[in-house]
């Protein structure tokens, strides 16, 4: 795959436990690669900003916290669901870290740890919170949050939720890092089945998999897929 829109630089300011919190056991997202994956599904959109984005198996939240500051002034609202409540409370830490409150608190914890431990990583890492604020300090509005814990692939997960999304976009769980609690049947499908309730007739989803998952429903038209290195990703749009 030839990115288009992601260029080619350092994103150590976005790497998980430097800033933005980690834990281990909960995988990451290649920044450069979910930028492009936004901005691939941004360009399908009529709107391109005031944007509703939706992580349904969101972790730690390190996802939808990137793109937060990659993408500051296009996302208003930024939802993230996990079946792991553990993840959810990481998840609203991490995307506090959007907002200057969440982001001064954070630098506080750094400059206590740097005034600990007198580590390199610290003061470091207070040089990434540094740039991280300089990409919000401007920010015109203060983006809305809503974690929540949830089965993506129970029936009716969403069916009482009353937010609609614009972008979607679901790192499926693969591998041995991850467990994917309730997995059954074709379960790629099943979540695609289940984001019904909370999408838009302009919706785009982005799905992305290892290449043994197969993408194979008839509610959603494809728009494109892409692979790169163990990944492979979709663009569908919902079938009205």
């Amino acid at each position: 795959m030839q990115y288009k829109f992601s260029p080619n630089q350092n994103y150590q300011d976005f790497a998980a436990g430097r800033v933005i919190y980690g834990r281990s056991g909960m995988p990451n997202f290649p920044v450069r690669l979910a930028q492009e994956i936004f901005c691939r599904c941004q360009e399908y959109l009529p709107e391109k900003s005031h944007l509703t984005l939706y992580d349904p198996c969101c972790g730690s939240g390190y996802l939808l916290t990137v793109l937060g500051y990659l993408n500051h002034n296009q996302i208003d609202m930024f939802v993230g669901s996990d079946i792991d409540q553990n993840a959810a409370e990481l998840a609203r830490q991490n995307l506090a870290l959007l907002t200057w409150e969440g982001l001064m608190n954070r630098v506080s914890e750094l400059q206590a740890l740097y005034q600990e431990f007198g580590k390199v990583s610290h003061l470091e890492a207070l040089q990434s919170a540094e740039n991280l604020m300089a990409k919000i300090q401007n920010r015109a509005f203060v983006p809305r949050v809503e974690v929540f814990t949830a089965d993506i692939l129970a029936e009716q997960a969403l069916a009482d939720r009353n937010f609609k999304a614009d972008i979607i976009i679901a790192d499926v769980p693969y591998g041995s890092l991850v467990a994917w609690q309730g997995e059954s049947g074709d379960a790629v499908n099943r979540l695609l089945k289940n984001l019904v309730p909370v999408l838009k007739p302009t919706t785009i989803v982005a799905v992305c998999t290892d290449k043994k998952q197969k993408v194979r429903t008839d509610l959603y038209r494809r728009l494109e897929q892409q692979t790169i290195g163990k990944r492979r990703f979709t663009l569908l749009r919902y079938n009205l």
